[in-house]
């Protein structure tokens, strides 16, 4: 996408949020600008991310453990990087589920990112399945141990044990 797309998608979005911001609207109508504004950003993040590598396309609405493999996830320098020396795919703490409320299943994945010395750096990642290619969009901090008794997606929330995050824009909200 050319950049003043970006852009001209991205002032679109803002001005929504403005106008529900200064006008009176009923709560359903204000919740429904916040989705679509959150959806535009999401977009713009993945359109304008700088992967230098293949991820291949999916035709599925349904992301399996095989695209999650190929898909690009952000590093500890905040770069989109494949799966590697840098970023590790911790398979058992993965679910499946509509996060941005597209219709299309993404998922919610635990990577650990190593550090220099090799010590793990748990983080939550929220993966976008958007055109067909996951997507790394946002991600929290879990911390340097794991042990986690329930992962799943519901409602477009991703609960971890007895905590819940919502994906808003490309950010994770605990």
């Amino acid at each position: 996408m050319a950049t003043t797309t970006l852009l001209s998608l991205l002032q679109a979005a803002a001005m929504m949020l403005t106008f529900a911001q200064t006008h009176p609207l009923p709560a359903a109508t204000s919740q429904s600008v916040v989705h679509v504004a959150s959806n535009a950003v999401q977009l713009v993040t993945q359109a304008a991310a700088p992967i230098d590598f293949a991820v291949p396309q999916s035709n599925s609405i349904w992301p399996n453990l095989d695209e999650l493999a190929h898909a690009p996830y952000l590093d500890a320098p905040g770069h989109w990087v494949p799966l590697g020396s840098s970023v590790q795919l911790v398979q058992e703490d993965t679910s499946f589920g509509d996060l941005n409320g597209d219709g299309i299943d993404d998922a919610a994945v635990v990577v650990d990112r190593l550090s220099a010395s090799g010590a793990p750096n748990y983080y939550l990642a929220a993966m976008l399945n958007q055109g067909g290619i996951l997507f790394n969009i946002a991600d929290v901090p879990l911390g340097p141990r794991l042990d986690i008794a329930s992962h799943t997606v519901r409602g477009g929330e991703i609960f971890l044990d007895n905590n819940f995050y919502q994906l808003l824009g490309n950010v994770l909200l605990k």
